[in-house]
């Protein structure tokens, strides 16, 4: 079965649904979880200037790995994290990465937060990870 699992999370209730389900799938296998959250950047330009931009604060990205390795611990897990950043448009490629440096054998994420129009105009990081990941991603939905 599973023996090392990457486990996506960005803070939000979509990220607390991975690491419930995580947790449970790492205590009936004995793998480990490594955390990882991508603080995502843009490339925001005004015609004459511009720059790369993260609306996230470092210590914020510290904080979503540090609640999220105290949970797991906290249900028994060993579990280690990391923040990293990047471009909105790679961060299915960045988790993809990150899984093979790791020797992950799954890929935990939540579902995308688009929909209708934003959807269509925005990458969607789970299907990235789903179409590119060379091992299982296991695309978990929270409760409303």
């Amino acid at each position: 079965m599973y023996k090392k699992i990457l486990a996506a999370v960005d803070g939000t209730p979509h990220g607390d649904g991975v690491l419930g389900t995580v947790a449970s799938l790492a205590k009936l296998t004995g793998a480990s979880v490594h955390v990882i959250h991508v603080r995502p950047s843009r490339v925001i330009t005004d015609g004459i200037s511009g720059g790369v931009y993260t609306a996230e604060e470092p210590a914020e990205g510290r904080q979503v790995v540090e609640d999220a390795l105290a949970r797991l611990r906290a249900d028994g897990v060993t579990a280690e994290g990391e923040v990293d950043e990047g471009l909105r448009e790679d961060l299915a490629a960045i988790l993809v990465e990150r899984a093979a440096d790791l020797g992950s054998d799954l890929i935990a994420v939540g579902p995308g937060h688009y929909s209708g129009i934003s959807a269509l105009l925005h990458n969607s990081v789970s299907r990235g990870v789903a179409k590119t990941a060379p091992v299982s991603v296991l695309l978990v939905r929270a409760e409303d």
